[in-house]
């Protein structure tokens, strides 16, 4: 696909260490803290509160990847992924869910502790991007996990184990 639903960000800087503290830099001013100190307030189309973590592994983790996710267990590399930090605006386009065909579909997962959490997971259509919230435990509203473009396969795993909870169709 040439053409996207919404632009690509291209930060530069003269290492990798520094391109990924200018994308970390850009990540807090639009998702948790204005350049001014004025705290970000997200929701999704629905109302619900998004919370994202200001703390460098939550960044980190979302904007890194392991090339066999499927064996990974969670664990990523250091590396930033270039294709997933280049799309970090499209997290906030997800979820005001304007354009694009997104399904949002919930699904349980155990975590590293063998508890049950609910995930909520926006999957937009023509991009094949995928947005991870996670439901917050005895509060209001969802934590952002992770965003990131997917292949076909990817995208059969998550039909399998969710449950579709709508398609929601672009405004007109």
């Amino acid at each position: 696909m040439s053409e996207h639903l919404w632009s690509l960000l291209r930060l530069k800087a003269e290492s990798g260490d520094e391109v990924k503290q200018a994308y970390f830099k850009k990540y807090l001013e639009i998702y948790v803290r204005t350049s001014d100190g004025q705290t970000v307030e997200i929701f999704d189309w629905l109302g619900n509160r998004i919370f994202f973590n200001p703390h460098f592994n939550s960044f980190d983790h979302a904007f890194t990847e392991n090339r066999n996710y499927r064996h990974s267990h969670g664990v990523h590399s250091k590396k930033l992924c270039k294709n997933r930090a280049r799309r970090l605006l499209w997290i906030k386009e997800t979820l005001k869910g304007e354009v694009g065909t997104i399904e949002r579909r919930q699904e349980f997962r155990e975590d590293s502790r063998g508890r049950m959490k609910k995930r909520r997971t926006l999957v937009v259509l023509e991009e094949l991007y995928v947005v991870v919230l996670e439901e917050r435990e005895g509060r209001n509203g969802y934590d952002f996990v992770s965003a990131f473009p997917a292949d076909a396969d990817y995208l059969r795993k998550i039909r399998k184990r969710s449950t579709l909870l709508e398609t929601k169709k672009p405004q007109s």
